[in-house]
């Protein structure tokens, strides 16, 4: 074990240094020097560009596509990120290709032999030995079972996992030197992102999560009739290896020549859009990467998703939000897409919202006077994030990783038919839901559930302040400000505070004033206990006044 630690450490180490002289090599020995680490004397930098011809965004994607496979896989998840990183960033991040060459079938047997334990003839009849596709994760074989079902088998790259899992580890380490020794990068949140990226990968290096989301993709559309997910035959699935019904079909670029099966390509269009909008707005579940190599044409004109490594998930929350912004653009509504991106954002710092609203009514109004369906998806969402990005609005990644699949189907139906409109596709959907958020049952178990949690925060108070009293008795409380605008924080926690104590006040006046009119406790004004009606009429001066103070800050 001790001599395993030692070969570790040493393997990292030797990366440690890899990563640094490909840095250096496309001239970012700069960052190399600013996050602290020191390189050793006489170490001479090679200049990958001598001409000058080559933009930073291109040498970005050389150095990742040198650097391996996990940091490709990070190039292309900051490629979905547009709130992050400028348009030629994203455009350039967008040609990282995860085609490696394939590894050995003799490698390739060698694993299904040890996941599904024992000769693979036992399970399957015969595997073709050259890869219908190979990428840095795994490589795709066509197969028959024993049974005689025609299936391909995904096999997990031999000693990928531990290549992975070194390079998530020292990303880890110079994320926290960049918030280190970078403090404007803090706002950006690196370690988090970093972490949120590892997450990610363990999930894709898994394949029975990839199995597992495809039967609920299958389970989610078992009655639409326009779609269909393949099998999987769990058999003959493990971690590192998947195995699936074999689909025939077209590619959408192979559409043309398919002539013979009369298929509809608008219909197809419409009935992938449609698909995607069910995944959005109706199931909560999506698949984050349906692009043109991930989609498949069955000659009856179903459509199949295939590659379901990466998928989206979201929560009521951010459903709700999106159907905001999209009706908000339908609408061309600036305030509601303002009140959407500031109210999803996670940046810690408020924007300047009149010049924002300012940016946005610019934006719309190049669109002033267009039709819905002369409105282009992908430009109108990239401006968005050019805006976001501009007042460095972080958006949480389930919601750009949406928008960027949106934009992804929507170029699938522009390849298909020319005046597709995801739009028109989507606005039914969002209306729909809209129309869900107002409806009796909705408000009735919206109330109830805003109850159970102000009734449980209630309960929490006596507890808090009893811990503050007891830190506080011990002189064991101690509080560090050291963020600019410290003083505005705390005047706006007064305001709060003064509010809620308030609050209580005139609640506990209605409640007093209640119990002395039902006791019938004089003395009396016209037949009413006058305690009871001065306590009345004083919350209600009280309250009138609470909800003028709200308005008046516009913050209810």
């Amino acid at each position: 074990m001790f001599k395993s630690q030692i070969s570790s450490t040493y393997h990292q180490a030797k990366r440690y240094r890899q990563i640094m002289n490909v840095l250096i090599k496309y001239g970012f020995g700069y960052l190399v020097e600013k996050v602290g680490i020191i390189m050793p004397k006489g170490f001479k930098q090679k200049n990958i560009d001598p001409s000058g011809k080559l933009t930073t965004p291109q040498k970005i994607v050389m150095m990742l596509e040198e650097l391996g496979p996990t940091f490709v896989k990070l190039g292309q998840v900051l490629s979905t990120r547009p709130d992050l990183l400028p348009p030629d960033y994203i455009k350039e991040l967008k040609k990282l290709q995860d085609n490696v060459a394939p590894f050995d079938f003799n490698e390739a047997k060698a694993e299904i032999e040890e996941e599904l334990g024992g000769n693979m003839r036992n399970i399957f009849l015969v595997i073709d030995k050259e890869p219908l596709a190979a990428a840095s994760i795994g490589q795709v074989h066509k197969a028959v079972l024993k049974n005689g079902d025609e299936v391909v088998i995904k096999i997990r790259r031999p000693g990928i996992e531990e290549i992975v899992n070194a390079d998530l580890e020292i990303m880890l380490n110079l994320a926290r030197l960049v918030e280190k020794h970078i403090p404007e990068a803090k706002i950006y949140d690196p370690v988090g992102k970093i972490e949120e990226f590892a997450d990610a990968m363990h999930k894709e290096l898994d394949f029975t999560r990839e199995g597992y989301n495809i039967d609920k993709f299958r389970q989610n559309f078992k009655d639409d009739e326009t779609i269909y997910v393949p099998k999987v035959y769990w058999e003959a699935t493990s971690k590192k290896i998947l195995t699936l019904e074999y689909i025939r079909g077209y590619k959408i670029s192979e559409l043309d020549s398919a002539s013979e099966n009369n298929l509809d390509k608008r219909k197809i269009a419409e009935n992938g859009a449609r698909a995607m909008m069910k995944q959005i707005f109706i199931h909560g579940f999506f698949h984050a990467d349906p692009h043109p190599g991930n989609i498949i044409i069955r000659p009856d004109g179903k459509i199949v998703f295939i590659d379901f490594g990466i998928v989206g998930r979201i929560d009521k929350y951010t459903k709700d939000k999106i159907a905001d912004l999209m009706i908000g653009i339908i609408n061309k509504d600036v305030k509601k897409i303002t009140d959407v991106l500031l109210e999803i954002s996670q940046s810690e710092q408020e924007p300047d919202i009149s010049k924002m609203e300012l940016d946005i009514e610019d934006l719309l109004d190049r669109y002033y006077g267009k039709e819905l369906k002369d409105v282009n998806a992908s430009e109108l969402l990239n401006e968005v994030f050019i805006i976001v990005a501009k007042y460095k609005i972080i958006l949480p990644s389930n919601f750009t990783l949406l928008l960027k699949a949106i934009m992804t189907i929507e170029g699938v139906g522009l390849e298909l038919c020319p005046d597709f409109n995801i739009f028109e596709t989507a606005k039914p959907f969002a209306k729909r839901l809209l129309r869900q958020r107002y409806s009796p049952e909705y408000l009735a178990q919206s109330a109830v559930s805003t109850m159970q949690e102000f009734n449980k925060s209630l309960m929490l108070i006596p507890k808090l302040i009893n811990g503050l009293y007891q830190r506080t008795k011990i002189n064991s409380i101690k509080i560090d400000f050291d963020t600019p605008g410290t003083s505005k924080v705390i005047i706006e926690l007064h305001k709060m505070v003064n509010r809620l104590v308030f609050s209580l006040i005139v609640a506990a006046l209605i409640i007093g004033s209640s119990l002395i009119i039902q006791a019938n406790v004089g003395p009396f004004f016209y037949n009413y206990p006058l305690l009871g009606v001065a306590g009345f009429i004083i919350a209600g001066f009280l309250g009138v006044w609470l909800i003028i103070s709200i308005l008046r800050t516009g913050r209810m």
